[in-house]
């Protein structure tokens, strides 16, 4: 047997398999009453009475590793396992959340009015145009962010930000949803916050743990 364990993770558990079905692009394996899937990208076939090896913190918490018979059908330590949930989760960076917005799928934002649901999908409405703006309005987008120079920095953020500003009020959602000058200001911020550090960091941001909410383009304020 061709073993290919991880020498130093000990974070495992062994089952041998008692029953295997195939399952869309994969199968589905069980040892007892449990169930996983195992995906195509096996290098071997899956059959009982193999030995599975699973590696996570056990029951009911994400597998992130999959062993069969001492052959890796995949793997990941704790800190890559982390960062593929987190990715999963709320998007690789800002482009990813704004195509999942687009996709009409939830995405994990930050709750900013406290107003209720048609106050917060105003905010994040406008959010979203924003950061399409940022992303695709063909602006020098590292000089906002020059550390090296504050001042042109800041100038040139000023520039920019009227002609975002300028731009997306024009953008018939945004000017028929009547927005207040807070509601434009609270989607600026998140805008900003997603386009420089991308949702992961906006949402392990200690500051706002409490107000995470998801949202969709698939909900309109009334």
């Amino acid at each position: 047997m061709n073993v290919e364990f991880p020498a130093d993770d000990v974070e495992f558990e062994d089952h041998v398999l008692t029953k295997v079905e195939v399952s869309g692009d994969g199968w589905h394996i069980l040892h007892g009453g449990l169930g996983f899937w195992c995906p195509n990208i096996s290098p071997i076939e899956p059959k009982p009475g193999m030995n599975a090896r699973f590696y996570g913190k056990g029951l009911g918490s994400r597998v992130r590793g999959l062993f069969l018979d001492g052959r890796k059908v995949f793997y990941r330590t704790e800190a890559d396992d982390q960062e593929k949930f987190e990715i999963d989760m709320y998007g690789k960076d800002a482009a990813d959340w704004l195509a999942r917005w687009d996709a009409g799928k939830n995405v994990w934002s930050i709750e900013m009015g406290g107003l209720g649901p048609a106050y917060e999908q105003c905010i994040h409405i406008t959010c979203a145009e924003i950061l399409r703006e940022m992303l695709n309005g063909g602006y020098d987008t590292a000089k906002w962010y020059d550390e090296t120079d504050k001042d042109a920095a800041q100038a040139q953020w000023k520039v920019d930000r009227e002609r975002i500003d300028a731009k997306v009020m024009k953008v018939p959602v945004i000017n028929d949803l009547g927005l207040s000058g807070a509601q434009w200001g609270a989607a600026m911020n998140v805008a900003c916050f997603l386009h420089r550090h991308g949702p992961r960091y906006v949402m392990n941001d200690e500051r706002v743990k409490d107000r995470h909410i998801q949202v969709s383009n698939r909900m309109r304020p009334a």
